[in-house]
């Protein structure tokens, strides 16, 4: 096989006899898939049957693979766009709630009244 070096002779690992041969590159899944060529047929028969050229040319790119790499370039534009835009989101849900964890100690008891008020339930003196 073209590319493979054999181990160096301290190395740990065995050969790798497999390296590229799996089908797995940076191409894999880019084109279309049987699923998005039969979708695709499915639209130019349809886009024919009603008479609409923008449903069979849609059609068509989905079986040509092009809807695919239009979405792929969509989502490379920035990959930690959404990332950063949830992080934003909940700063500013932070910065005007205040959130509250609910009690498990009965209403109206003397522990349900410290848990109110956020001190200690236990009766469990902290020595610090």
């Amino acid at each position: 096989m073209s590319g493979v070096q054999p181990p160096a002779e301290n190395s740990e690992y065995p050969e790798q006899k497999h390296a590229g041969a799996v089908g797995f590159g940076p191409e894999y899944g880019k084109g279309a898939s049987t699923g998005d060529k039969f979708a695709g047929m499915k639209e130019e028969v349809k886009g024919k049957i009603l008479h609409k050229p923008d449903l069979v040319e849609h059609g068509r790119e989905l079986r040509s693979g092009v809807v695919k790499k239009k979405q792929m370039e969509d989502d490379d534009s920035n990959p930690f766009q959404s990332a950063q835009d949830s992080q934003d989101e909940d700063q500013k849900t932070d910065a005007h709630q205040e959130v509250r964890a609910a009690t498990t100690a009965p209403a109206g008891t003397q522990e349900g009244q410290r848990q109110a008020q956020g001190q200690n339930t236990d009766n469990v003196a902290v020595i610090e």
